[in-house]
């Protein structure tokens, strides 16, 4: 059982051809012996422990059925979704259908994200950084300002 503990950091992998990827053992600690990998947003992919995907699915599940915007996400996510285990070597083997999903194809940035991790093809997200780096600093005026 992986204590939950925060999962920080960023760190360089990449996929193999039969969608293996190594997850640090650093934060792979942190995850116990399986975890849930779904389709992310801005175009990721993201794992959790079992636990926080549970808390995150009670959460999308506890919103109105009625609204279409809660069904599309509920649809997104859990339809693309899949319980995976860690080899003896650290490696989890991600779908085929969720990397394509993605665009990722080899090489990977994985962000800890405190209660998540992120899968992003390191091309992608280098972009997604460049387009967003004058944004951080109102976000950033934002989360200082009244809350």
């Amino acid at each position: 059982m992986g204590d939950s503990g925060m999962l920080l950091g960023s760190f360089e992998h990449s996929i193999d051809d039969k969608g293996r990827l190594i997850i640090p053992s650093k934060i792979r600690n942190k995850l116990g012996e399986l975890v849930y990998v779904s389709k992310g947003f801005e175009g990721c992919l993201e794992i959790r422990h079992p636990e926080k995907f549970e808390q995150w699915s009670t959460e999308i599940l506890s919103s109105s059925n009625t609204n279409s915007s809660t069904r599309l996400l509920m649809r997104e996510i859990f339809a693309n979704a899949a319980e995976v285990d860690f080899d003896s070597v650290g490696r989890i083997k991600v779908p085929n259908n969720l990397l394509q999903n993605v665009g990722i194809t080899k090489n990977v940035i994985i962000l800890g994200l405190g209660n998540k991790l992120e899968i992003w093809d390191k091309e992608k997200y280098s972009k997604y950084l460049k387009d967003n780096s004058s944004k951080l600093e109102d976000v950033a005026e934002k989360f200082g300002g009244a809350q």
